[in-house]
C-alpha cells in the first residue's frame, strides 16, 4: 500500500536554500550554546540545578514569544520575523561574554528565548509556504537536517572552543553566526509574490482573540504528542555531557555527532516514506526506537553504549519529529501557519524546559540513571496519545486527499 506523490514539483528553490541556511546558521549557535553553557555554569560555581535553569527560562521566554510572533507572521510579515529573530541572536551571544556572574547569566539567557521563539517560528513557517503540498514530509524532512547538521557540529564545536581556547570565543562564534543568518534574511522576500496569488496568507485585518493569538486549535493533537517526545529531549542535550564526565568518559562530543548521523539518515529517507506510505509508517517504528534509546542510556557505562543510544535516537527522531511537523501544517488553515507553528514549538520548548528544569533536581537528589528512565517512560506517554488521539486527525488527512493509498 503506498501513496501517489509528485516528486517532479521543485523543492530546492532559492527561498528554500536560503531558509535552509539561515536555520542551519542559527541553530547551530543555538546548539553551542546548549552545550556550552552548562559547563560555563559550573565554571562560574553553579550547579546541575543551575544548568537546568538555563535551558528552562530560555525554553520558558522563547514560549512568552512566539504569541507575538506568531501574529507577526501571519498578519504582517514572515521575513520581519526572520530579521528580528537573527538580530536577538547575534546581540545576546555577545552579551554572554560580559556576563560573569550567575544572576547575569541567567537574565541574557533568558532574554535570548525571544531570539530563539523568532527564529523557529518565522523559519518554520516560510518552509511551510514554499514546500509544495505532495512533498510536504520530505520537505520538512530534509529542512530538519539543518538542524541534524546543527546538532553534529554546535556541540563538537562547542566543547573544542572551549578545551583548546575560550568560553569568550565561543560566544563570538555563536554571534557571528547569527549575523550570518541575519544577512540571509533580508534576501527572503517571496511574500509579495505570494500576496498576489494567495492573499489569505497574509490577512492584516483580521482581529485576533486573546486565545487565537496563544495558541492554533488544530495544531493541539500534534502538540500533545510532541511535549511528551521533548520532556525527554530537555534532559538529552542538557545533561548527557555532565552524565558522561561523572563516569569518567571522555570525547563525549561524538556522541552529538553519530546521533546525527543517525537523524541524517532518517530524516532523508524518513520524509519520502511518510509521503509514500502515511505518516504511522514512520511515526510508531521511530516512538519505539527514542524508548529503547533512553532505556540503554540509563545502563550506559561506556562510549560504545552511549553510540548505540545515540544511533537508536537519532534514528527514532529523524522519524518522528518530520512527520509530525508535516501533519500539524496539513491540519492548519493557510491563514493560520504562523500561530501553528507558534503551538507546535510551543509544545517542544515546554517539553524541553520542563524536562530540563525539573530533571535537573531529580539528578541531584537521585542521579542520572532514574532521569533517562523517565525520559522513556515520557515518550511511551507520547505514544500513547499518539495512538489514541491524533491517529484519527492523521486518518481524516488521508481521507481528504481522495484516497491516496492504493495497492502498490
Amino acid at each position: 500500500m503506498q501513496r501517489q506523490s509528485n516528486t517532479s514539483e521543485k523543492l530546492w528553490t532559492k527561498y528554500y536554500i536560503l531558509t535552509f541556511v539561515y536555520a542551519l546558521f542559527t541553530s547551530t549557535a543555538n546548539n553551542m550554546l546548549l552545550t556550552g553553557l552548562p559547563l560555563y555554569a559550573i565554571h562560574l560555581g553553579g550547579d546541575n540545578s543551575i544548568s537546568g535553569l538555563l535551558f528552562g527560562l530560555f525554553m520558558l521566554f522563547a514560549i512568552f514569544s512566539r504569541p507575538l510572533f506568531g501574529k507577526l507572521i501571519d498578519e504582517k510579515s514572515r521575513r520581519m520575523v526572520l530579521i528580528i529573530g537573527g538580530i536577538i541572536s547575534g546581540l545576546l551571544s555577545l552579551f554572554y561574554v560580559f556576563s560573569l556572574s550567575i544572576g547575569l547569566l541567567l537574565l541574557v539567557r533568558a532574554l535570548h528565548g525571544f531570539g530563539f521563539g523568532a527564529t523557529t517560528n518565522s523559519s518554520g513557517t516560510v518552509v511551510s509556504d514554499i514546500v509544495p503540498k505532495s512533498r510536504l514530509a520530505e520537505g520538512i524532512g530534509y529542512f530538519g537536517l539543518a538542524n541534524t547538521l546543527s546538532t553534529a557540529v554546535g556541540p563538537a564545536l562547542s566543547l573544542f572552543i572551549i578545551m583548546n581556547f575560550n568560553y569568550n570565543l565561543l560566544f563570538i562564534v555563536s554571534a557571528l553566526l547569527g549575523f550570518i543568518a541575519l544577512f540571509c534574511s533580508l534576501f527572503i522576500n517571496y511574500e509579495r509574490k505570494n500576496k498576489e496569488s494567495d492573499p489569505k496568507l497574509f490577512n492584516p485585518k483580521v482581529k485576533r482573540k486573546l486565545t487565537e493569538l496563544m495558541y492554533e486549535k488544530t495544531a493541539l493533537p500534534t502538540a500533545l504528542v510532541t511535549i511528551f517526545i521533548y520532556v525527554a529531549m530537555g534532559a538529552t542535550l542538557t545533561f548527557i555531557p555532565t552524565y558522561a564526565l561523572s563516569l569518567g568518559i571522555e570525547d563525549i562530543g561524538i556522541y552529538f555527532t553519530v546521533y546525527s548521523f543517525a537523524l541524517l539518515f532518517t530524516r532523508i529517507a524518513g520524509g519520502k516514506l511518510a509521503d509514500k506510505y502515511g505518516y504511522s509508517f514512520v511515526v510508531v517504528p521511530g516512538l519505539i526506537m527514542i524508548v529503547l534509546s533512553f532505556v540503554v542510556l540509563a545502563y550506559a557505562t561506556s562510549l560504545p553504549v552511549f553510540l548505540i543510544s545515540a544511533v537508536l535516537y537519532g534514528l527514532g527522531l529523524g522519524s518522528v519529529d518530520p512527520a509530525l511537523n508535516a501533519v500539524m501544517i496539513r491540519l492548519c488553515p493557510s491563514d493560520r501557519r504562523g500561530a501553528g507553528n507558534s503551538t507546535f514549538f510551543t509544545a517542544k520548548d515546554l517539553g524541553g524546559g520542563f524536562g530540563a528544569v525539573i530533571f535537573g533536581f531529580i539528578s541531584l537528589s537521585q542521579g542520572f540513571r532514574p532521569v533517562f528512565l523517565y525520559c522513556a517512560l515520557s515518550v511511551i506517554i507520547a505514544f500513547i496519545a499518539y495512538h489514541f488521539i491524533l491517529r484519527k486527525q492523521i486518518r481524516r488527512i488521508e481521507k481528504a486527499d481522495g484516497g491516496v493509498r492504493q495497492s502498490a
